[in-house]
């Protein structure tokens, strides 16, 4: 594990993006869709994985809107079900991407549950080894912590992929209201660190411990009855 201060993640050459949310279509993550594309290997493709309930429509969409920020061209995986998660071939398309945007949705569990301990989880992880940029968009940011709730939090949730094994992520994060839901999690895992990620913002963790923050927005950091800034 890479660590700087209280925060861990898995090590790779690449940068982890945990994004809070927001609609590209309406110019709200320009900040860090440039920085993805920067910190991308572009001479590999774009991968895509939508989170349960996302639509392909607007992955294509997607697609194109980093293509005309001269992104390279991409795919969306067709991840859909355990059984594809365990697909050889979608290994390799994850394997071989330098960018692979993971989408927000209306829930992050069931991506969460697809992707446990298959083949297409060891692909992401060996594009980000390689130097591939993984973002986390909202429901996205979420898979990758140690943590996943549904965004009505009404059960217990599931373990996430581990990727920041001590941190529950909050993204859409927009002040008291989620202030509690993220301190009621807390309570019931306090070992972990919570991160509070507003729209349009961003905590990009890469290489060596590097960590920086994008967009206009403020993380929060939460951990046990102690919030910092």
């Amino acid at each position: 594990m890479t660590q700087a201060g209280p925060l861990q993640w898995r090590t790779g050459a690449g940068w982890l993006i945990l994004a809070g949310g927001g609609r590209w279509q309406a110019g709200e993550t320009g900040a860090v869709d440039a920085a993805a594309l920067g910190w991308a290997d572009l001479d590999c493709p774009i991968a895509v994985l939508l989170t349960a309930g996302g639509s392909s429509a607007d992955g294509e969409a997607l697609l194109e809107y980093y293509g005309e920020m001269g992104g390279p061209s991409g795919y969306i995986l067709p991840i859909h079900t355990r059984a594809d998660a365990q697909r050889t071939e979608n290994y390799q398309l994850l394997a071989e991407a330098g960018l692979v945007y993971i989408s927000d949705g209306p829930d992050p569990l069931g991506l969460v549950q697809t992707l446990h301990e298959s083949p297409a989880l060891a692909g992401l992880e060996r594009a980000f080894d390689n130097g591939a940029a993984i973002v986390g968009m909202g429901s996205g940011a979420v898979a990758l912590g140690a943590w996943a709730v549904g965004q009505e939090a009404t059960g217990p949730g599931v373990a996430g992929w581990g990727w920041l094994p001590d941190v529950i992520v909050e993204p859409h994060f927009t002040g008291t209201e989620s202030s509690d839901r993220l301190r009621s999690l807390l309570s019931a895992h306090p070992s972990y660190l919570g991160l509070g990620i507003p729209d349009g913002t961003a905590l990009a963790l890469g290489p060596n411990g590097r960590v920086e923050t994008l967009g206009e927005g403020q993380v929060t950091v939460v951990l046990g009855k102690i919030d910092q800034k």
